[in-house]
């Protein structure tokens, strides 16, 4: 039987289809590529993204773009990224925030069906008071919280973000009543910090270097499970307090939509991975005071899932009211 060109495409298509690979992906970039970002420019989600675009387009062979897609805490973009066509030429930096974001509005899209590509930095908050607070350390903050309940307070970013459920959970691990004031920004925080309106907060380390630097705010203790190389001598939350699994911050990191063939999937991961390891990009993630990431794959999206699901505790323990 001869065949007609017509039986040769669809040969060839559902051969691709068996294969799980679309036919396309074998020249894959041939076009630019997009990195969806959901905040601002000069915010970290997109002083991120901007870092590893250089690297990624020397190694992808084609220009890597930003756009900042704005709207609702990063949903926005967030949701154009679920919806984009899966040919690898859309990208998604997600962060801490959009694996919180289903514990506390709707959302169109799940932060765990993207596909993972890499970690790209991940920085922690620093527990500051002012300066006239009285504590110098968390023992003595914790002792003077229980001694008049209701009269501290703590300022966050806003309700629901990360520095808010990091609040949350500090209070609920010390059985500490801290009355919640929220901002809109890191910056208004900093501002009341240093006016003397709010006597504590949890608050990203590059915004706050040049205060506790100056000592015009006290750094207590750091959020994660490490110190930063910012503020060596500053001890994180557990070794301040002795609290068992106290590990919160923000982190971004590289994603496809999901259904993104794997082949596509794994030479982005390499392009990022050749990228973060430069000491250029070290460097200049050190100097914001991330930490460089690297975790990627399926560990990358077990770490988003887990993200998730320790939100969705965190939200439901304090009784936080969804949006």
């Amino acid at each position: 039987m001869k065949l007609t060109r017509r039986d040769l495409i669809l040969a060839i298509g559902a051969a691709s289809l068996a294969a799980g690979t679309p036919a396309v992906a074998a020249d894959w970039p041939s076009e630019p590529i997009t990195i969806l970002v959901g905040y601002p420019a000069g915010g970290a989600n997109d002083l991120v993204a901007r870092t590893l675009i250089e690297g990624l387009s020397e190694r992808l062979g084609t220009s890597v773009v930003v756009e900042n897609r704005t709207g609702a805490a990063g949903v926005v973009a967030g949701d154009a990224a679920a919806r984009a066509e899966p040919d690898g030429y859309t990208l998604y930096m997600i962060s801490s925030a959009q694996t919180l974001a289903p514990s506390i509005r709707d959302v169109s899209f799940d932060p765990k069906a993207f596909e993972p590509i890499m970690l790209g930095a991940a920085g922690n908050y620093l527990l500051l008071t002012r300066k006239d607070l009285g504590a110098s350390s968390v023992e003595e903050l914790v002792a003077m919280a229980k001694d008049d309940p209701g009269a501290l307070s703590y300022a966050s970013s806003g309700i629901g973000a990360g520095p808010h459920l990091t609040g949350e959970l500090f209070k609920s691990k010390t059985g500490t009543d801290i009355l919640h004031v929220p901002y809109r920004g890191d910056t208004p925080v900093l501002t009341d910090l240093l006016a003397g309106r709010v006597d504590m907060g949890f608050v990203a380390v590059a915004p706050s270097k040049q205060y506790v630097e100056n000592g015009d705010l006290i750094a207590l203790a750091v959020s994660g499970n490490e110190r930063v190389d910012t503020f060596p001598d500053v001890p994180t939350v557990e070794e301040a307090a002795g609290l068992d699994a106290f590990n919160m911050g923000a982190w971004w990191g590289l994603v496809a939509p999901p259904g993104t063939p794997q082949d596509i999937v794994d030479k982005v991961t390499a392009a990022a991975e050749e990228t973060l390891a430069t000491d250029k990009v070290q460097s200049t993630f050190t100097g914001l005071g991330f930490r460089p990431g690297g975790m990627k794959g399926e560990e990358f999206g077990a770490f988003i899932s887990t993200e998730v699901d320790k939100f969705a505790g965190i939200v439901e323990e304090a009784n936080i009211s969804v949006e």
